[in-house]
């Protein structure tokens, strides 16, 4: 299908979510967010809803059977025309639907960038600046957008049909954007796992992501599971799920027995919300976002569904090796072929200053690409700068009556977060498997991912479930986020 998903995707549709700014067209129709303009609720509609209906549909070649529309690619005469009519009509509800396609872009984009400008009256570079000029000034969509967007991304997987919701359920569908990909991103079920010390692919420097369940340590090693998304183990006795979104720097492990009491079995969405890649469960194909663990769209974002999430440890796989010897880590023969080189499936994201997605708007209090360990404390998000953290190697605070105690071997080797209980620690030795932290009173506590262990008492300090991801993501995903600073 003439590079169907790959060339004109990125021509037109991976731009940064900057500060755009809009360069008008000669006739402006409208301007976004212009005060001379009357708001789209009291300005009205030029057309009656079921000619809107009826270009859009015609647009993306509409049939009960949604495969059937791959036939009318490359867009011919009825998309051009359809595209003509819409231009011409000058009705502002066409203006998020032009934008979804102008991303998309399977070969119409220059009579879709056309109509978008003359609908508005604006003009941006990017279609990422497109999406996040309309996420910062909405403009009326049409009855039915939802399933329309839907029937839109089934030209490249009909499973958008019921990914893409159709009604109010959580994030609307105006806020979703392609991830550049389809849903057949294969994850890692029940993965082959080897001892550490008989692990012969990954450098000293590599990261990897480590979860330790009831004593039982297991290692995802980044170059692998980035390819992936999602790789569902068992961990001492636990079904886990462990989520790796690339636009947002990093992964967290959850159970995956949810709130609902109901294990469910995910899959990687290829959807992108405020540039986090979000899952679905196939149970009932709701959205999850990585970050947070909680159903976002769906049925069981209506029921307010989510992930109990366990402490995640990013470091180096010497660091983690060192420290847990005949842990288990993912091998390398997957079952797939892919280029598993370290940083291989990061190449599109990797060294960008900004979010790969669109984002209507960032957090100011860090910049954006800033990586955080994020911690929940007594109810309170709280976002620690990694760099920080590292360089300190011991930090304690009470926050909500929670006293935490942040651990770091240092530079590059990861940050542990405990509760303390009310013990305060005041030095820091030891390294790798011998790293240990000493509290006010002598006693000395041996740490791994799973608590803190006082080698005189026996008495134990649990790690607290924590995460690393970029700032915006984490203060996407918990926009009321405190922030720690040194």
């Amino acid at each position: 299908m003439r590079g169907l998903v790959v060339a004109c995707v990125f021509a037109t549709g991976c731009g940064f979510a900057g500060d755009a700014r809009a360069i008008p067209t000669e006739e402006a129709v409208f301007r976004l967010g212009g005060a001379s303009t009357p708001r789209p609720e009291a300005a009205g509609s030029l057309l009656p809803a079921a000619e809107v209906e009826q270009a859009l549909r015609s647009v993306i070649c509409w049939y009960e059977d949604a495969s059937k529309a791959r036939a009318c690619l490359p867009p011919g005469e009825t998309t051009f025309r359809a595209l003509d009519s819409i231009a011409a009509s000058g009705d502002r509800r066409f203006i998020t639907p032009l934008v979804d396609m102008l991303w998309l872009d399977l070969g119409w984009e220059r009579p879709v960038r056309e109509a978008l400008e003359r609908v508005s009256g604006e003009r941006y570079a990017t279609a990422a600046e497109w999406y996040t000029a309309i996420q910062r000034d909405p403009p009326p969509l049409p009855e039915g957008y939802g399933e329309w967007k839907g029937r839109l991304l089934s030209l490249v997987d009909t499973r958008f049909l019921n990914l893409i919701p159709k009604e109010a359920s959580g994030v609307p569908p105006e806020r979703l954007v392609w991830g550049l990909g389809d849903t057949r991103t294969p994850t890692l079920e029940s993965a082959r796992t080897i001892r550490a010390n008989e692990e012969r692919y990954l450098a000293a420097t590599d990261v990897v992501f480590g979860v330790r369940v009831n004593g039982d340590s297991h290692a995802y090693p980044e170059r692998v599971l980035s390819w992936h998304g999602v790789a569902q183990d068992r961990a001492g006795g636990v079904d886990v799920v462990v989520f790796h979104c690339v636009p947002c720097g990093g992964a967290a492990a959850y159970r995956r027995t949810a709130s609902d009491g109901k294990a469910y079995t995910f899959g990687v969405a290829n959807l992108v919300a405020e540039s986090r890649r979000l899952v679905f469960d196939t149970e009932t194909l709701s959205l999850w976002d990585p970050v947070s663990g909680r159903a976002i769209a769906g049925p069981l974002a209506a029921k307010d569904v989510s992930l109990t999430a366990l402490p995640t440890a990013r470091t180096s796989w010497g660091e983690w090796k060192d420290r847990y010897p005949t842990g288990a880590v993912l091998a390398l023969d997957t079952g797939f072929v892919r280029d598993y080189a370290e940083g291989a499936a990061l190449r599109g994201e990797g060294g960008l200053e900004r979010p790969q997605f669109p984002i209507a708007s960032l957090d100011p209090r860090m910049p954006a690409k800033t990586r955080v360990i994020g911690v929940n404390l007594g109810g309170v998000w709280r976002a620690y700068p990694v760099d920080a953290i590292e360089q300190a190697r011991l930090v304690q605070e009470t926050v909500a009556g929670v006293t935490v105690v942040l651990v770091s071997a240092g530079p590059g080797k990861g940050v542990l977060a405990y509760d303390a209980q009310g013990t305060r620690f005041d030095r820091l030795g030891g390294s790798g498997a011998a790293l240990e932290v000493s509290d006010r009173d002598g006693g000395r506590w041996f740490l791994d991912d799973e608590r803190l262990l006082n080698s005189r008492n026996g008495r134990a300090r649990p790690a607290l479930p924590a995460a690393q991801f970029w700032w915006f993501a984490w203060a996407g995903a918990h926009p009321d986020t405190t922030v720690w600073k040194p």
